[in-house]
């Protein structure tokens, strides 16, 4: 009897959800059929009304875009251009320059011709200038960053040698100027070149101009924003002198057979348009007409092409524009307005829908719970219907009475569980306030041992140091010794580790460079890293120190007392030498550390000696400097990078250096970390 009872009540439960279940896939059934009608019908209607509309406008409108886009492109081309042709004529045209010519080899007028040419230079756009001397074929250049001043003469062009086939080509061919995109082997520069033929009379005696920066180019003329809108320059024969794709463009300007280069008409997908392009060029460059609209096929999609000739540089301007891309929304408001009045319609029905059969019952479920969450559990809603929202209300009230029941023990549990979690807190902050005490403490013991500022100024009046650690301590240490006679050693180490652990390799390699200097002296920095290493491999490689492996990188630089000569020694530091005129060199150490197992016990490090020189900078700095990592790809800041910056600093002081150094470190590694320790440096030799 009581398994027949257990069977009837399962059949009956499960008759129970077969029933809510019909119930909700015919309530479901019957919104959905009725949303997706709603929606085809007043989708249909305002898609027919859009594309009535929009039909007829859109093709008009962009025949009368691409015209006007056509001719702002060339009034844009020619600001861009015209000045600096101007001024490259100016230049063909100085007598200076043409005398030169004459007698290139008079010093007097070799000085005035290269001090005028550095006249025009300045006031290049791209502030580069060439010229040729065409009885020597010499070619003279310098650029924006005045890189070659004092030795402007590059190369000598060859005749027969296919890096100079351009010249000659230009001397026989161009009778006044000529603009070019091409790729010198020799400068490996790719320009827009602006070539202006220098005349002594009737005879050609010269090439003159300037080049234009062809990314600057692109990006100022060519790149466009506006959707649907492709601008291509070409010459008389079709050839690209400018497009969007740089990449493509560079790679055309290094072919050295210009009939090889790719042309306008390649874009083309039908010969017949081709044809018809190459006559409209031919036609606007004999000054049969000044523009004109076609329409082409290009990458398999129709294009209306409005065509500007500008004879001032004898190039044209292409705008390619696809009608259906550029037209705005603003031209189709009426359009718009019905399909927003559509969706409006809609909206409302489908709202209206869903709260009479949804949204009104739904309501009163929300009510409750709100109460429930504010704590009145007493709270139960009548069942009205047997449908999905009136199992829901069901459910819901069976929901209520189980969280009453355990809401009455909650509140205790809750008030136990934040008392135990506030006392952990509370020690955990303690903890970690003695923990960073502590670290302070240490980062003002770690100073303790770096450079004194007396010592820095017996040592240069110009003088720079900059340390960063990583953490609050750091593994990086600086120091100067003195003699007592006007000798000087300067050393700068990056020991293992950051932080704590580095710190403490810091405050032990410092003791055991005291002890070696006072037992040697200063003056053979070779030997002091030799007993560094020595030390240190006694000290860390005893059985206290497990498997660890520790020592550090160091670089020493001995000043005697007359300051004509260094004495170098460094393991894996180099030393940097900043000449008054921004040159920089490098003078590498021994390419192993010191301290470390791996290196015997009895390695030995060499003594580098280098002249000095007043105004000289010398500079020594960790890796951490370098490795710092940042810049648009995420690549290192590299020695390349402290190159620039030195160079850039000579003939300043170096008291701004630091703040130089920081301000362009914070700015090259953006929202990424610091990845090591930071520590530089630098003094000027002053006798």
């Amino acid at each position: 009897m009581r398994a027949q009872g257990d069977a009837s009540r399962r059949t009956r439960r499960g008759g129970h959800r077969d029933v809510i279940r019909g119930r909700y896939r015919g309530l479901r059934g019957r919104f959905l059929l009725l949303v997706v009608a709603v929606f085809v019908l007043v989708g249909a209607a305002s898609l027919f009304a859009f594309y009535r509309v929009a039909d007829g406008i859109i093709h008009g409108l962009g025949t009368g875009y691409a015209s006007q886009y056509a001719k702002q492109q060339r009034s844009r081309i020619l600001a861009k251009v015209e000045r600096e042709l101007v001024l490259a004529q100016k230049l063909a045209d100085s007598p200076l320059l043409k005398a030169w010519c004459a007698d290139e080899h008079d010093a007097a007028l070799r000085r005035a011709a290269l001090a005028e040419l550095e006249s025009y230079r300045r006031l290049f756009a791209d502030h580069s200038v060439f010229f040729i001397v065409d009885a020597t074929r010499d070619y003279y250049f310098n650029n924006a960053a005045n890189e070659f001043a004092g030795r402007e003469l590059r190369y000598q062009l060859k005749e027969g040698e296919q890096e100079s086939a351009w010249y000659f080509e230009t001397m026989k061919q161009v009778d006044a100027f000529d603009l070019h995109v091409d790729n010198s082997a020799q400068l490996d520069l790719t320009k827009l070149w602006i070539n202006v033929i220098v005349r002594d009379g009737a005879r050609k005696c010269g090439l003159g101009g300037s080049g234009l920066d062809l990314s600057a180019f692109l990006r100022d003329v060519v790149h466009n924003t506006d959707p649907g809108v492709e601008t291509v320059l070409v010459d008389g024969g079709g050839f690209l002198q400018a497009e969007a794709d740089a990449g493509l463009m560079e790679a055309n300007a290094r072919i050295r057979d210009e009939s090889r280069r790719m042309t306008v008409f390649g874009m083309l997908d039908r010969e017949d348009e081709r044809a018809e392009l190459r006559s409209l060029l031919g036609r606007m460059q004999a000054g049969a007409i000044p523009d004109a609209r076609i329409d082409l096929s290009v990458g398999g999609r129709r294009r209306i092409a409005a065509v500007s000739w500008l004879p001032e540089i004898r190039w044209a301007a292409i705008a390619l524009v696809d009608p259906a891309e550029v037209v705005r929304l603003e031209t189709f408001r009426p359009i718009v307005v019905l399909m927003a009045v559509a969706l409006l319609a809609t909206i409302l029905l489908v709202s209206w829908l869903l709260d009479r059969l949804v949204l009104t019952r739904l309501a009163r479920l929300t009510d409750l719970a709100e109460d429930i969450a504010a704590g009145h559990y007493e709270r139960r809603l009548a069942v009205d219907r047997d449908d999905e929202i009136g199992q829901l209300t069901r459910s819901f009230n069976a929901m209520t009475d189980t969280i009453g029941d355990y809401m009455q023990n909650l509140e205790q549990k809750v008030a136990q569980r934040t008392d135990e979690l506030q006392r952990a807190n509370a020690l955990l902050e303690s903890t970690n306030r003695k923990v960073m005490d502590s670290i302070g403490y240490a980062r003002l013991i770690q100073s303790s041992i770096l450079s004194k500022a007396d010592d820095l100024e017996a040592l240069s009046s110009d003088h720079a140091v900059l340390w960063l650690p990583r953490d609050v301590v750091g593994g990086d240490f600086h120091c100067v010794y003195r003699d007592g006679q006007g000798g000087f050693l300067v050393t700068v180490a990056d020991c293992t580790g950051h932080g704590v652990p580095g710190a403490f390799m810091t405050m032990a390699s410092k003791a055991l460079l005291d002890r070696a200097v006072a037992a040697r002296g200063l003056a053979d920095p070779g030997a002091l890293v030799g007993d560094l290493h020595r030390g240190l491999r006694a000290l860390l490689q005893s059985r206290y120190a497990g498997d660890a492996d520790n020592g550090l990188d160091i670089g020493l630089l001995y000043l005697p007392p007359q300051r004509d000569r260094v004495v170098y020694a460094g393991a894996r530091l180099a030393l940097w030498q900043v000449a008054p005129d921004g040159g920089v060199t490098v003078a590498k150490g021994d390419r192993r550390s010191a301290g470390y197992r791996r290196i015997p016990d009895d390695a030995s490090y060499a003594n580098v000696e280098l002249a000095a020189r007043p105004g000289q900078r010398f500079v020594l700095s960790t890796d951490g400097l370098f490795d710092q990592n940042g810049g648009e790809r995420g690549f290192a800041f590299a020695q390349s990078g402290l190159a620039r910056v030195l160079a850039a600093h000579a003939g300043r002081s170096l008291a701004g250096l630091p703040e130089e150094l920081t301000r362009r470190l914070d700015a090259w590694r953006g929202d990424l970390p610091q990845r090591d320790d930071i520590t530089l440096f630098a003094f000027t030799l002053v006798r």
